[in-house]
């Protein structure tokens, strides 16, 4: 019966990961509200060059959030929920903040893209099914590319800030290669990204779950990609499980802690 009621078994292990998933993802949609009016505002029709501007304008706005966000809960998942290092709500705030900057500039530059593509899609395509205008098709052709080029990205843009340190410039590239290098990969990541989206339109509850639910099955394709571009630990400690190096120390001003890497576990 003693085992019954341990706070290490199965059962009780499994009710706080549930927890961690279902508080992390309440914590990345309070992050995404503005998301609501992105999606409005992509899915509107725009009439005149002057309101797409005003429109790229305030998506740019709402995807500022968004960004940290969607890194910071990839970080918990992997590090908290799958790891078990630390806590969510500490983990969550820490990746929001040192991403912060990062991630803001690349969710306004997503914002102000997708706005960018919805207007050239519906353009497009009613210059193509009204008059079978030549330039028409070929912007329709160009911005289909670019969706697909852009999906692909988004698969492991937020993942790789989560793990590497680097510019938005290099993060867009990083994101670009690894997405398609690792093509198949890609497709199942996005596969399921889709499937929580359907499960979120159809039960809106699922929102405050399914997040944690996406990152966390995502990150078993992710890890995968990202295993082959990280440099492995020559030796690791006994004692408290943290990897160490030759060069394994935390620069000056942090008293040359040991680095936790807890992702190459």
């Amino acid at each position: 019966m003693g085992g019954l009621f341990n706070p290490d078994n199965t059962f009780f292990r499994g009710m706080s990961k549930l927890w961690d998933m279902l508080f992390v993802s309440i914590l990345w949609a309070i992050c995404c509200i503005p998301g609501y009016f992105l999606v409005t505002l992509v899915t509107s029709t725009l009439s005149d060059p002057i309101q797409l501007f005003i429109y790229m304008a305030v998506d740019a706005l709402c995807m500022v959030p968004i960004g940290p966000a969607t890194t910071a809960i990839y970080y918990v998942c992997m590090k908290v929920i799958r790891r078990d290092r630390g806590y969510v709500f500490h983990e969550f705030v820490h990746a929001f903040k040192l991403n912060f900057k990062v991630g803001a500039v690349t969710g306004a530059i997503l914002g102000a893209v997708v706005t960018l593509l919805s207007f050239n899609l519906q353009y497009s395509y009613a210059a193509v099914t009204a008059s079978k205008d030549m330039m028409g098709r070929v912007l329709l052709v160009v911005t289909l590319a670019l969706c697909f080029v852009l999906t692909g990205t988004l698969m492991f843009l937020f993942p790789v800030l989560s793990r590497f340190t680097m510019g938005v410039k290099q993060l867009f590239k990083t994101s670009v290669y690894m997405a398609f290098r690792h093509i198949l990969h890609t497709a199942g990541i996005l596969v399921i990204v889709l499937l929580t989206l359907v499960v979120m339109y159809v039960v809106l509850p699922a929102v405050f779950f399914m997040p944690a639910v996406c990152a966390l099955l995502s990150s078993f394709l992710i890890e995968h990609v990202f295993k082959r571009y990280m440099p492995k630990p020559e030796k690791t400690a006994q004692a408290d499980g943290t990897f160490i190096t030759e060069n394994d120390v935390v620069g000056e001003g942090e008293d040359g802690e040991r680095k936790d890497l807890w992702y190459l576990e």
